[in-house]
């Protein structure tokens, strides 16, 4: 979901290299002979596991996504305030200009 030319952008920019991805090894089936009790509670507390890994990044991801969805509206309403002081200050400027003529 990372799109690898931003990802090669951001280390360039911060003078980083990336970590290399480690290969994994082929997975091998377990023989039905060796799947034991052992083995099933191991698969089930793994899958368990997985599933509470899966379920927190979606959640961390949603929340980031709300944050940048608050920051974004926050950002454009400073933009505004700040566009609108700018404004004031400019009009103000004029009138001490005109105060000054007189």
């Amino acid at each position: 979901t990372q799109n690898p030319a931003l990802l090669k952008a951001y280390y360039a920019a911060i003078g980083a290299q990336p970590t290399p991805r480690r290969q994994r090894s082929e997975k091998k089936p377990i023989p039905d002979e060796q799947k034991d009790d052992k083995y099933f509670e191991r698969r089930r507390r793994n899958n368990g596991a997985a599933k509470r890994s899966r379920d927190l990044r979606k959640r961390r991801e949603d929340e980031i996504a709300i944050r940048a969805s608050m920051l974004e509206k926050e950002n454009a309403i400073l933009r505004a305030q700040a566009q609108h002081l700018r404004e004031e200050a400019a009009a103000l400027r004029r009138a001490i200009l005109e105060r000054q003529r007189r």
